[in-house]
């Protein structure tokens, strides 16, 4: 359906400037990301803005990914075109940006000491933040399962897996093993990687009774996120992070993503240029945005130090010039499925 696709195209432009702002730091931050005041914190706008609008992102490109695999035909050689796909992204960007951080030196962080080393590099994608390519990987192997399933089995998994994801934060910080709750963490995506195997296989009647599905997502959000700001919040998950909160460790984000998605799947939705460039150049912007945020905050800065401008003048310019970077790249250097 045309119209379905166009939504998928607002959404994947939208959610790949949402990563850029969230990385620079766009939205003010609160006590939660403070070490000594976070036991007084109260949520507030500025929280909402930024753990549930801008981290929507990494979850809504995983939903999409699965839900666009689960919509086609299913075979092992669909799975092993997308995997290897996948698998060449996860290689040449962690060591291309660690060649650009830290020259020939910084590659010895690919060399494992251990087994359980070897495997903490990989689902970190080298300590960078292309860890999304290992996430993905895993969830599509588990959906090609998945997929098989009948409907009650899925039905019965996905809930389970709500449910341990509700769980894990308490568990980590009962056990204080942050990486349980680490926002690298694959099984942080699984629920939203059943969530879009469900809702394609059910497509027409999850649209047939859209504002069912559509308000309940919301209420059932509301509800957890509830829950996580008062239940799930510990200084074990200021490790690797910076704040108080898991940052996909909640299940709030799974119903979150389904009810946007509900409403991108709007027939009214029209076609637009400039969000379809956006669009095709999102995975651009996602890996190219992390090489450029310094020398263009330094470049921002010297024009003023008021961050009220600088901070909005740097990410405007580091996602015009990523998306300067791709179009070249695409067109002289890099093949298309490396870059776009």
């Amino acid at each position: 359906m045309k119209f379905e696709i166009e939504g998928i195209n607002y959404l994947r432009a939208i959610m790949s400037v949402f990563v850029v702002i969230w990385h620079m730091m766009g939205i003010e931050r609160s006590d939660i990301f403070s070490q000594t005041n976070y036991h007084n914190h109260i949520f507030c706008f500025s929280d909402f803005l930024n753990f549930h609008l801008l981290l929507l992102a990494v979850p809504t490109f995983i939903f999409i990914s699965i839900y666009l695999y689960s919509s086609k035909p299913i075979n092992i050689f669909s799975l092993k075109k997308q995997l290897f796909r996948i698998l060449v992204l996860l290689i040449f960007w962690p060591i291309l940006f660690t060649l650009y951080q830290q020259g020939q030196q910084g590659l010895l962080v690919f060399f494992p000491s251990s087994l359980l080393h070897s495997v903490y590099i990989i689902l970190r994608a080298g300590n960078t933040i292309y860890y999304f390519f290992s996430s993905l990987i895993l969830c599509l192997i588990i959906i090609h399962f998945f997929i098989k399933l009948n409907k009650l089995s899925q039905i019965l998994l996905f809930l389970t897996s709500i449910v341990l994801l509700s769980s894990l934060p308490l568990f980590t910080k009962s056990t204080e093993i942050y990486v349980l709750s680490a926002y690298w963490n694959p099984m942080n995506f699984i629920p939203i990687s059943f969530a879009a195997a469900i809702f394609a296989k059910n497509k027409n009647y999850i649209l047939e009774h859209k504002k069912r599905f559509f308000f309940a997502s919301i209420l059932l959000s509301t509800l957890f996120s509830v829950y996580e700001w008062n239940y799930t919040t510990g200084y074990v998950f200021f490790a690797g992070q910076g704040y108080a909160i898991p940052a996909y460790t909640r299940s709030s984000l799974v119903f979150s993503v389904v009810s946007i998605f509900i409403l991108c799947l709007n027939p009214a939705i029209k076609r637009n240029e400039t969000v379809k460039f956006m669009s095709s150049y999102s995975l651009s912007l996602y890996c190219l945005h992390p090489f450029l945020m310094q020398p263009l905050i330094k470049l921002s800065t010297s024009f003023t130090e008021n961050v009220s401008i600088s901070i909005p003048l740097s990410i405007l310019l580091v996602i015009l010039t990523s998306y300067i970077i791709a179009i070249l790249l695409k067109k002289y250097f890099l093949k298309e499925k490396i870059i776009t």
